[in-house]
């Protein structure tokens, strides 16, 4: 059964990428609800309703003021990052009323987007990845797109360790389709939980260009951490040294629509391998992977019914249990 946006409104989603706010306001969705995103004059990202509480009019579509106010379209009304009516044109002799107030929301940057949460109290931290302040790591931006999927299938299939061999062939050619189980106990985390589980696979040319390697059969090991309630971080070691990092969320928009934020930490450099490549081999295997996930039912279903998990799908059976206690209306 399809569960009520609102639940999900107390944790944080990334809804822009940060090189997409420019010198002026922005629309985005988030849980059905349109946002107004600006820099203020502290340069920091901030959040609103994209709603003037004078008379409706969408903020997305006015400007910034000289002091970095954001400014209605419709007749000029100016709002400070934390919301309080600066200026009212049509009555400037007069104080401005409280009731004039637009509410906003918490905003932050981080890891090149834009994060935002509806409620004044996180239930969750923002996530935390060491490599962003690591010099020996670098940090490339993937994919931002809109998918008509379900937010929760989308992380779930990054939960299925399973599904390599027979979605990803000609790119992450799986040698087995038993690939070995996970490594010892699923470990808590402060936000979800992770596990350890390798991955054997068939080197092939579109592989090489990612890996700088030509070994012919691949051991990666993998650590997998599911961030609650819709992250999902993929930590990769290959056999020659390389490490990557995949961060994935998928943020809920509305009507059936999922936001799919992807991006990567790896410890090589340009020179050795060009951001480009690997993105086009990324390309390949989530145009894969869509294929599979759209054609499936998109509601914001947390813990569809008449499915059949076996022992392999426990990452995914701890997953629907987690949010049954995380999503219990409060």
């Amino acid at each position: 059964m399809p569960i009520d946006p609102a639940l999900l409104r107390a944790f944080w989603f990334p809804v822009l990428p940060l090189d997409q706010l420019g010198p002026g306001p922005v629309a985005a969705d988030l849980l059905g609800e349109p946002l107004v995103l600006w820099r203020g004059a502290d340069g920091e990202p901030h959040a609103a309703p994209d709603r003037c509480p004078h008379r409706s009019a969408r903020l997305s579509g006015g400007s910034l003021s000289a002091d970095g106010n954001l400014q209605c379209p419709y007749h000029g009304w100016e709002f400070a990052a934390d919301g309080t009516c600066r200026a009212i044109p049509q009555q400037p002799e007069r104080p401005v009323p409280e009731a004039c107030r637009l509410r906003t929301y918490l905003a932050q940057a981080r890891y090149g987007r834009v994060w935002v949460c509806l409620e004044a109290q996180p239930r969750l931290p923002l996530p935390c990845f060491p490599e962003e302040h690591d010099p020996a790591h670098r940090r490339i931006d993937g994919f931002w797109e809109l998918w008509e999927v379900s937010p929760f299938r989308v992380i779930e299939n990054g939960l299925d360790n399973f599904h390599h061999y027979f979605v990803h062939r000609g790119l992450l050619e799986a040698t087995t389709a038993r690939p070995d189980p996970i490594e010892g106990p699923i470990a808590d985390t402060a936000d979800g939980f992770r596990f350890r589980i390798p991955l054997q696979v068939h080197n092939n040319t579109v592989l090489q260009d990612t890996l700088d390697t030509d070994a012919g059969t691949l051991t990666v090991q993998r650590q997998v951490s599911w961030i609650a309630p819709l992250g999902l971080s993929l930590e990769l070691e290959w056999p020659n040294g390389l490490r990557q990092r995949i961060v994935l969320h998928a943020v809920p928009t509305g009507s059936g629509t999922t936001r799919i934020s992807r991006f990567y930490f790896r410890n090589d450099s340009e020179e050795q391998v060009p951001a480009a490549a690997m993105v086009r081999f990324e390309r390949g295997l989530i145009d894969q992977d869509r294929a599979i996930l759209t054609a499936m039912a998109g509601a914001l279903e947390p813990w569809p019914t008449g499915e059949h998990l076996i022992e392999a799908d426990q990452p995914i059976a701890l997953m629907r249990q987690r949010l049954r206690e995380l999503l219990q209306p409060r």
